[in-house]
């Protein structure tokens, strides 16, 4: 079987084990270790380099979707660019520090939940 490559000259097939383990918050141990109990060959040996393109593509996707998120609560708010938000570090248990903020825009019509790490 054979696999195409993508962009990055990274085989899809290879990706798509990286992005499915980081998915589960597993690395390339877990990775080794799926493949060999499914009898398929060894992950990639570049395992950070497919985590590194596969997270630049996600914070293109989230930037995006972002900036089309707040150019919407613009055109709600009468375009005009004075918008309050709420935010909130979020943390899963106590003790855990996260990187994760979450942004919430209210408005008369609807409500809006941003997410993103920094």
């Amino acid at each position: 079987m054979t696999s195409a490559m993508n962009r990055n000259r990274l085989y899809n097939v290879n990706t798509r084990l990286v992005y499915g383990m980081r998915s589960i918050g597993k690395g390339i141990h877990a990775a080794q270790t799926f493949c060999a109990i499914m009898n398929l060959p060894p992950p990639p040996a570049r395992f950070d380099r497919e985590v590194f393109f596969i997270n630049e593509s996600l914070s293109e996707i989230a930037e995006a979707s972002m900036r089309k998120a707040a150019m919407e609560t613009v055109e709600l708010n009468g375009n005009n660019r004075h918008i309050c938000g709420a935010f909130d570090g979020s943390w899963q248990k106590r003790g855990h520090t996260s990187l994760m903020v979450l942004s919430l825009q209210h408005h008369y019509s609807r409500a809006r939940c941003w997410q993103w790490k920094y």
